[in-house]
């Protein structure tokens, strides 16, 4: 396996990672509705639910970033 195939393979490990923990994030966000009457668990939804949206987007974007960067090194070779 080439260096640029292993750079590919890795982005888009990212991608769809990245997607997953977004997609759950919001998913918690959207549960906290059903904690509006315990604040204590309202705090904790929304941090997580914030956290892992931070964090999917993060990996997602580093995930593109690294996709490009793998094919433009496969171009100029």
């Amino acid at each position: 396996m080439s260096h640029d195939e292993i750079d590919d393979r890795d982005a888009t490990s990212l991608l769809m990672l990245g997607a997953f923990f977004a997609a759950m994030g919001v998913l918690v966000l959207v549960a906290t509705y059903w904690t509006v009457g315990r604040f204590h668990a309202m705090v904790v939804n929304v941090c997580a639910g914030t956290l892992l949206s931070l964090i999917g987007i993060g990996m997602y974007s580093l995930g593109r970033r690294q996709r490009a960067a793998a094919r433009d090194h496969g171009r100029s070779n």
